[in-house]
Formats: C-alpha cells, sequence, structure tokens
C-alpha cells in the first residue's frame, strides 16, 4: 500500500472515531515522559504504597505525579532517528520472592538480558543481574509454557542457534546466571531461503522477527511458534528431558515464498470450527493477518486472510478483551521510526504514529469479523517493539502502557459514551 492511501485510510477512521456516538469507548491520554528512553514497557507497584507504577526499562515513574526514579543511566537516545534504546522488552515479576516487584528487561537484540533487583524503597540504581548471554528474536515473549503456573522466558539463542526458554530459577539460584532449555535441535542446517543470515537456525537470529505461545494442536500444551512453524510441546513429565517435535509450516502473506517479518502470534479458534487459527501482525510492513486452520487440529494446515492494510509498522499486538464482550480483540498501532525517518526497511515511516484496536465478532462456521477503531487520543505516540494492555487503574476496564520513540504514555480507558 502507498503512503498516501494509508494517510487517507487512517484519516478515515480518525474521523469516524471522532464523530462516534453512544456505545464509543472513550479514551484518555496521559503524557508520562516525552523522552525517548524505552521500546517496551511494564507496570507495577514498584514501592507499594498501593499504586500502579510504570516502568520503561531505564526508570520508573511514580504515580500519581509520574516522578521518575532511575533504574540504571537514564541514556539520551534523542528523537530516535539514528539511535535505538537498550530497552526492547520489559515485565514486571517478583523474582527473587522478597514481596518486592522486580524488572526483567530485554536489551538490544543478540545482547545479554538482564533482570534489575527492586531496591525496597531505599533509593539508587537496582542491581543487575545477567539472566542469559543472548536474547535472539524480536518479540520475545514472558508466558507459562511449561504449566507450572510461573511464567518463563522465551526467546532464541544466538550464539549456540538455539530456541528455548529460561525458567525462575529458586531460591537463591536466581542471582547466577539462568538455565536455557532448548526445544530445537542441530537438524536445521541451514535456514530457509528468504531469511538472514543464510546457516542459522530459524528463530535464532539476532533479528529474526516472530514468536507465539498457544496450544496450535488442542492437546492442553503450550506450544511455541515461528513463522517457519511450531514447536509441539512435551508431555509435562518430558519437560527439560529432549527437544520439541517441529512441525514445518512456512506462513506466507497471499502464498509467496519466503519469509514474512512478524511480531507477536496468537492461537485461537476465530471460525468456531473446533480448529485453532493464527493471528499476526507485520513487523515493518503493513498488515495485520489471520491464518484459518484448513487441516485438522492432528495436522494443521494454514491459509491466509488479510484482516487490515490499514497499519505500517506493527511490531507489537496484544490479544485481550477491551470491550468486555467476553471475546478477545486485537490490540495494536505504529511504530515510529523503526530504523529512523528514511528507514528503507519500513513501510510509511513518517506516517502519524496511531494505536488501533479491533473488535472480533465470532460466528460459528464464517470468517470471523473484525471492527477497526483508532484511538484518536494516541495520535503522535503509537507501539514500540512490546506494549501492555493491562487494567491500570484498577477499574476492571483494560488500559494501554506505551513506551517508544515518543516517550511514555498512558491511554486510560473510560466508560463508552451514552446517549
Amino acid at each position: 500500500m502507498c503512503l498516501l492511501s494509508c494517510c487517507a485510510l487512517l484519516s478515515c477512521l480518525l474521523l469516524a472515531a471522532a464523530d462516534a456516538g453512544a456505545g464509543e469507548i472513550a479514551w484518555q491520554r496521559v503524557k508520562i515522559d516525552e523522552t525517548f528512553r524505552s521500546e517496551g514497557v511494564a507496570i507495577a507497584d514498584v514501592n507499594k504504597d498501593g499504586k500502579m507504577d510504570v516502568i520503561n526499562g531505564l526508570a520508573w515513574y511514580e504515580a500519581p505525579d509520574w516522578k521518575i526514579h532511575p533504574i540504571r543511566e537514564l541514556k539520551d537516545y534523542k528523537d530516535g532517528a539514528a539511535s535505538y534504546s537498550n530497552s526492547f522488552a520489559n515485565w514486571a515479576y517478583d523474582l527473587n520472592g522478597d514481596g518486592w516487584t522486580d524488572l526483567i528487561c530485554v536489551d538490544f537484540p543478540g545482547m545479554p538480558c538482564y533482570w534489575f533487583e527492586n531496591p525496597k524503597n531505599e533509593g539508587g540504581d537496582w542491581k543487575q543481574h545477567e539472566i542469559w548471554h543472548s536474547a535472539a528474536d524480536e518479540t520475545p515473549q514472558f508466558l507459562d509454557v511449561t504449566g507450572d503456573g510461573k511464567p518463563e522466558l522465551i526467546m532464541g539463542s544466538e550464539t549456540e542457534g538455539l530456541v528455548g526458554y529460561c525458567e525462575i530459577p529458586a531460591g537463591g539460584k536466581v542471582y547466577d546466571k539462568w538455565k536455557f532449555v532448548a526445544i530445537n535441535t542441530d537438524k536445521f542446517e541451514k535456514q530457509p531461503e528468504g531469511t538472514t543470515p543464510d546457516k542459522m537456525p530459524p528463530g535464532t537470529f539476532r533479528y529474526y522477527h516472530g514468536l507465539g505461545v498457544g496450544d496450535v494442536n488442542k492437546d492442553g500444551r503450550q506450544d511455541i511458534i515461528i513463522p517457519h512453524g511450531w514447536w509441539e510441546a512435551p508431555a509435562k513429565e518430558q519437560l527439560g528431558k529432549g527437544v520439541w517435535k517441529f512441525h514445518d509450516l512456512v506462513l506466507t502473506k497471499d502464498g509467496n515464498p519466503g519469509y514474512l517479518p512478524v511480531a507477536d502470534i496468537y492461537v485461537d479458534d476465530l471460525d468456531l470450527d473446533g480448529d485453532q487459527d493464527l493471528m499476526m501482525s507485520s513487523a515493518h510492513s503493513v498488515g495485520i493477518w489471520w491464518f484459518e486452520n484448513i487441516g485438522s487440529n492432528a495436522a494443521p494446515k494454514f491459509e491466509y486472510h488479510l484482516i487490515s492494510d490499514v497499519v505500517t509498522q506493527t511490531h507489537a499486538l496484544n490479544f485481550i478483551d477491551i470491550n468486555g464482550d467476553g471475546v478477545k480483540d486485537l490490540v495494536t498501532g505504529k511504530r515510529w521510526w523503526a530504523h529512523g525517518p528514511n528507514g528503507d526497511l519500513d513501510a510509511s515511516p513518517n506516517t502519524d504514529p496511531l494505536v488501533v484496536w479491533f473488535e472480533i465478532k465470532k460466528a460459528k462456521g464464517q470468517p470471523p469479523q473484525f471492527t477497526p477503531h483508532v484511538i484518536g487520543e494516541s495520535s503522535g505516540s503509537g507501539i514500540g517493539t512490546q506494549f501492555l494492555v493491562a487494567d491500570f487503574n484498577g477499574d476492571k476496564r483494560p488500559d494501554i502502557v506505551l513506551s517508544n520513540k515518543k516517550g511514555t504514555n498512558l491511554l486510560l480507558q473510560r466508560p463508552a459514551k451514552t446517549q
């Protein structure tokens, strides 16, 4: 899609949002910090005062006045035209079990990833602990893939050519380097055509795009998916004892051969036919897609369908029920200047960054319906490489937390408009 048509479609959607009547969700934008510090974000009650705070990998912002507290050196990345942050993804979790929420931060892709220990209101920088020496794939995940009730850090390891996960170590071992549990084998001697570099296993290159977790074959276990295929989770008692079975499956747009750089991948039965479908977005090009399972649970086979070609550079995607109708929706947006204002790899890098959510309606045996809702208040913000959708203020409505080259922002969901 050309820049002009993309801008025109966005303008139409913005006008529709502005003219929306009864039933349309309202949003309030809170500008927390206009400085570019991070491409990822998390939330937690950092100081245990009963209020949720915002964390962006370099600092945390104390609610309600958003006083900035450094976690480590507050580097100046300027406008991001020729620079990147060293914070691509963030998750808040009490890692050492002391009752205070800590922070996991994935640095620049391929570099070591760390966790930062909450200093318990004692001030100063947070103590940094290395988790693993190489965090590859630009969409790492922090989700429970083992079924033990605790999340694992899921990613590639470029130096070894592995895909796998790091479990949170018990007790004092959390301060040591974590164990990386590989799920792939050495049978992949060459990356499929269209991927760089050409001698690395899929999912292991630092700039590889696309990773998700979900039950692809509906056996009750969480599988790991990349654009080249999916790893079938073994039985729980076999976890950590061997590799997962890989199912080759190149997910491509319009049947074109080659690798499709995507972001988050989600699994759901979108047409209510009993098998699992996939959803994903384009990290640097145009489009959000769903892949219909035209095979079966035992032997999935996927067919491409376009959801929308309105938004470009949708480098992150959330799947959550926004409007409270019991059906999960898609939330994404445009990432600003992924490779600068003249990025050759990016579609429409200078188009206004926005946040969009797609309302999903399902009917048995019918294709799902996706209705876009542009959040007008998000104009000039957009998403990063990772963002968060969660109830920030305790009103039981999902809010959107963002940190990117346009700064750190909060989009608070307000009650739908009434007559």
